[in-house]
């Protein structure tokens, strides 16, 4: 008979051995474009320069469409969200976030998992008609005509619609962190209703809870490579003599940020390993993207530490990890908004068993703060 443990091992594993796979298809997606950069950046500098569908799709040469409708079972929810991980160490830009999001939607909708293009994530304040789109288009050369493709908006209160491509302008937000952001404008009249308010209730719990879990990996993601660059910059870098990791106080720095970069990883496994919003204690992907941004951000901060000067300058990595991490930190609720939304919820229950369920069910590392 297997033992648990022997299948825990299994399962560790099988998520590693995917997590390196990802981690070399988005490698060689960024290797094969002419600059050397993700996927992502040729619709954020407005720049197209290749055929519609020269480049390859990483996501279906990893066969990640074919775990979103399989989502419930952890073995592939967990292979799912795991590719994020791999774009924050990869600085990879792909459409899996707005695919994420929107398979909720369509599966309610009776559509395929890859059908959409793009999800959005909140809308600014003129009048609902200038909205901020998360993810990648799918075709990365069209993106900025979006020939023969759709936005799926989540409308609380109305349910879901479909904008057709030929009603869409899209306009490129340049960004840092190699991320893709698009600005897109239409009037409600294009709408065209595809998720019912009943269903799309049910749908929007569910992509919330997903988006902030792959938000909050990709956060891991990208501090494990702010930390990588920081642990290699202090086995090589020199100072009277030695190199700057051989000095305590750098070897604290570099200790307190591995500490936060594996309780975040504790916290986002065992999310993951969570069947969504029914099995999971109440709000705990608040309290999961909350840890994210806080933990994240200062994992970067202590690597500049590290880094110096050198860190602070355009041509060195770091500030495109560090500027993910802000950005993803703002999407889905900042850990702020997070952390004191949590707070005036806890203490408007006002109940034990509430506050039991949120902090201790999960028995998850939620570290004090230091900083």
């Amino acid at each position: 008979m297997t033992r648990g443990g022997d299948v825990g091992d299994l399962q560790e594993q099988a998520d590693q051995e995917f997590l390196d796979a990802a981690c070399l298809a988005l490698r060689a997606q960024a290797d094969a474009s002419p600059d050397g950069a993700g996927a992502g950046d040729a619709a954020v500098g407005g720049a197209v320069d290749d055929a519609p569908g020269t480049r390859s799709d990483p996501l279906r040469e990893l066969g990640w469409f074919d775990l979103l409708p399989e989502l419930g079972d952890r073995d592939a929810r967990v292979a799912a969200l795991t590719l994020f991980r791999a774009q924050g160490r990869e600085l990879a830009g792909t459409r899996a976030l707005g695919a994420l999001l929107a398979q909720p939607f369509l599966a309610a909708a009776g559509l395929p998992p890859d059908a959409a293009v793009a999800t959005i994530s909140r809308t600014s304040a003129r009048q609902g008609k200038r909205l901020m789109v998360v993810g990648d288009v799918a075709d990365p050369a069209g993106a900025i005509g979006m020939a023969g493709t759709a936005l799926l908006i989540d409308r609380p209160g109305h349910g879901a619609a479909v904008v057709p491509a030929d009603e869409i302008e899209l306009w490129p937000v340049a960004v840092s962190g190699r991320l893709e952001l698009h600005e897109v404008i239409h009037g409600p009249a294009d709408w065209v209703p595809t998720v019912d308010e009943e269903h799309a209730a049910v749908a929007r719990a569910r992509a919330r809870f997903l988006g902030r879990l792959a938000a909050a990996l990709e956060i891991l993601g990208a501090a494990e490579g702010a930390l990588a660059l920081a642990v290699a910059y202090a086995r090589t870098r020199e100072q009277f003599g030695r190199p700057i990791g051989t000095f305590q106080a750098v070897r604290h720095l570099l200790a307190w940020a591995q500490t936060d970069c594996v309780a975040l990883e504790k916290v986002t496994t065992a999310a993951a390993a969570l069947d969504g919003v029914q099995a999971a204690p109440p709000r705990h992907d608040e309290v999961v993207k909350a840890l994210a941004g806080r933990n994240g951000r200062r994992v970067c901060e202590r690597a500049l530490q590290v880094l110096g000067g050198i860190g602070f300058t355009s041509e060195h990595t770091h500030h495109h990890f560090h500027s993910r991490v802000l950005a993803l930190d703002a999407l889905l609720g900042t850990s702020a908004e997070l952390t004191h939304g949590l707070g005036a919820w806890l203490r408007e229950a006002d109940d034990d068993t509430t506050a039991s369920a949120l902090w201790t069910a999960p028995r998850l590392p939620l570290l004090p703060s230091k900083s």
